[in-house]
């Protein structure tokens, strides 16, 4: 009978992480229909696409299907772009009525969504392709393609978190509250993001089975590379993210207001 290996135990664990993440934000969605931005709504997404790829994961793995760890493999890329559409929309729940009016930067925060939106269809163009062996090749140029815009939209996003504080003076307390655990999350999203880049990287087919020559890239794979820098520098950072977003938009962005 199939059983499930580290990796496999590591997303059963992970449903039960995210599942209380997803019921609130889900929540909070309704609760406000959007009228405060869209990072909850990207944080319900992220959560709900962390769900589904452990389910599918755990599926493949129990009926020994490649199709359903194909697919868990493709959507990982789709929670990185959720994390990066949250922190977007929670930058604009903070500058509501300031730096929001501003036509440059909603058109720098449009760009950037856009930017983040193209990287996501690259990566998941190039992981579907990078899984057939007659389309190796062009699915491993789009997934690096990918996981580098992926880069640059984080390098944006940073540069224009630290313009937003030049407003500080401008917000509400609890505004600057939520900037500044944005602050906090930014560091831990960076580090996923590089672990991203550097997956890309470590092998040239999707399921690691031609890791990279470096040694200790091919150790980075999501896959075949060591399970504890993948817990710790995929996983774990991406909880850590998710976490300080919810805090940061309930309890800092609520504390002074009443």
């Amino acid at each position: 009978m199939p059983s499930l290996d580290i990796r496999g135990k590591i997303a059963a664990a992970e449903i039960g992480f995210y599942v209380p993440i997803a019921v609130l934000t889900a929540l909070l969605v309704f609760r406000y229909a959007f009228r405060r931005d869209a990072g909850w709504f990207f944080l319900c997404i992220f959560s709900m696409v962390r769900i589904a790829g452990s389910a599918l994961l755990l599926a493949g793995q129990l009926q020994e299907k490649a199709d359903l760890l194909i697919a868990s493999l493709v959507i990982d890329s789709a929670g990185v772009a959720a994390l990066l559409l949250s922190a977007l929309g929670f930058i604009g729940m903070a500058g509501q009525h300031t730096y929001s009016e501003n036509s440059r930067i909603t058109t720098l925060l449009r760009f950037i969504g856009i930017a983040t939106l193209a990287a996501l269809g690259l990566v998941i163009a190039g992981g579907i392709l990078n899984a057939r062996p007659a389309q190796q090749n062009t699915g491993l140029i789009l997934r690096r393609a990918g996981a580098s815009l992926f880069a640059g939209v984080y390098v944006c996003l940073f540069l224009t978190h630290i313009g937003t504080w030049s407003y500080r003076w401008h917000l509400r307390s609890y505004r600057r509250n939520l900037l500044f655990g944005i602050c906090m999350a930014l560091p831990f999203l960076g580090v996923r993001i590089a672990y991203s880049i550097l997956a890309a990287w470590s092998s040239s087919d999707l399921f690691g089975a031609q890791p990279s020559s470096n040694p200790t890239l091919a150790k980075l794979n999501p896959v075949t590379g060591t399970w504890v820098l993948y817990l710790v520098l995929s996983l774990i950072m991406e909880f850590v993210v998710a976490c300080l977003y919810l805090f940061s938009s309930t309890v800092l962005a609520r504390r002074h207001r009443h």
